[in-house]
């Protein structure tokens, strides 16, 4: 099960060397934690029940005064004894201050925060994660949410980068959120004709070699978009769907301000490639053939526009996040479909999945843009990695442009991998042995 492991208990020859905090109980050290509001209730407690409160229990000096002086005894001779002559001069009280005692609250200062295994591991992360980026060759975003933190781990995660084909998660997830509506059911039987053809990869193209058309039902539409990455069978659910406004207007509604969906799967490589669509495109290989006859130089402009700002551009940030939302969904709700849906994704095998150790589980979405030259764009993977013990890690790599080659790409995101799988170690060294 996937939960932080238990503190341990401190020896207690760490007590005097270690600047925590700690409950003194029957000559038993506990770990404790103080917040602010809490050291206000101890304050009150120590003047109300006579519990000393030091800042400083740990000098042996105070324990060896504390120990080596009687505790006073009240007499009722005492009450009866009659009252010295007032002294002529004003004294000056000394203040009352308490002195340490066997139950004492040590309260370190406020910039001192205890260490923890998950805190410690984060960092590690962190610099790894660091590490990894500062070395790639390339522009690249990388995001992280680890299971005991709301802290992003990455870096350029708030920047937008290409989609690819990563954005059909937001169109399967406006099918299913139709669907948890009740305006359209999974099993209705959609026709994919000619005129529906792309470009780039479409498998489901092949049913279309010696008919006009056929039928294809929503539920395996969505199957053949989001495991197979295939652009045909996402165009057809974008029709069905309502268009790519309908794309927007969902995640509008979901508030999500930092994930763009573009025009639609021709539209949107025509525009990187410096064209304009024409439908006879979708014949053969007229688009590539078309798309070769321009100039590099147009081509390179309209490439660097489209990088500059992508027209399906998405933080990695916020896709993890999201993501990491979907994971705290009841299973009928519309994102926690779309990653058990994920879960069958079998594109990108040399990515991120490459990198995990035995036990672990991705659910993830791949994507990839067009080639000009030495120059790759869009190399994406984004998804949840599922470790034997239950806990979820969010993960999105994207790299919007590079000159690296495939191995290179490749290995960012398996280093990625294995440095979460180590984190996992660090916090649970015994679960991957256990389950």
């Amino acid at each position: 099960m996937c939960k932080p492991l238990p503190r341990r208990p401190v020896p207690m020859a760490q007590l005097r060397n270690e600047r925590m905090t700690y409950i003194m109980s029957a000559k038993r050290p506990f770990r404790f934690l103080i917040s602010r509001s809490l050291i206000g209730g101890l304050c009150l407690a120590a003047a109300i029940t006579g519990i000393t409160v030091t800042a400083n229990a740990n000098d042996p000096r105070a324990e060896k005064q504390s120990a080596g002086k009687p505790k006073a005894e009240k007499s009722s001779a005492a009450k009866s004894a009659p009252a010295k002559p007032k002294a002529t001069k004003t004294e000056q009280k000394k203040p009352n201050v308490a002195k340490p005692s066997a139950s004492t609250f040590t309260i370190p200062s406020l910039e001192d925060k205890p260490t923890n295994a998950p805190s410690t591991a984060d960092e590690t992360l962190r610099n790894d994660i660091d590490t990894l980026w500062k070395k790639f060759p390339g522009r690249a975003g990388i995001a992280i949410y680890t299971p005991f933190s709301d802290d992003i781990i990455g870096r350029r995660h708030t920047e937008r980068f290409p989609q690819q084909s990563v954005s059909k998660m937001w169109v399967a997830l406006t099918i299913l959120e139709q669907e948890a509506a009740g305006k359209l059911s999974l099993d209705k039987r959609i026709r994919v004709s000619r005129d529906d053809i792309v470009v780039f990869s479409q498998p489901i193209k092949q049913y279309l070699s010696d008919k006009d058309s056929f039928e294809m039902s929503v539920r395996e539409l969505l199957a053949h978009a989001v495991n197979a990455s295939d652009n045909l069978a996402n165009s057809v659910l974008i029709r069905v769907a309502g268009g790519p406004q309908a794309i927007n207007q969902m995640l509008d509604r979901r508030k999500v301000q930092s994930i763009r969906f573009g025009p639609g799967e021709v539209l949107l490589q025509s525009a990187i490639a410096g064209l304009n669509w024409q439908p006879e495109y979708r014949k053969g290989n007229a688009f590539k053939e078309q798309r070769s006859r321009i100039p590099m130089e147009k081509r390179r402009a309209a490439l660097d526009k489209y990088l500059a700002s992508p027209l399906d551009g998405a933080a990695p940030g916020t896709i993890a996040l999201v993501l990491k939302r979907f994971g705290e969904r009841a299973p009928d709700d519309p994102g926690a479909k779309l990653l058990k849906l994920m879960a069958g994704t079998y594109t990108g095998k040399s990515r991120l999945r490459s990198g995990l150790a035995p036990g672990w589980s991705l659910a993830h979405k791949t994507g990839t843009g067009q080639v000009l030259g030495s120059i790759s764009t869009a190399i994406n993977d984004v998804g949840v990695m599922k470790a034997p013990d239950g806990c979820r890690y969010q993960v999105a790599v994207m790299i919007a442009e590079t000159r690296a080659g495939r191995e290179v790409t490749n290995g960012l995101m398996q280093n990625v991998a294995r440095a979460v799988v180590r984190h996992h170690r660090q916090i649970h060294p015994k679960a991957e042995k256990t389950s």
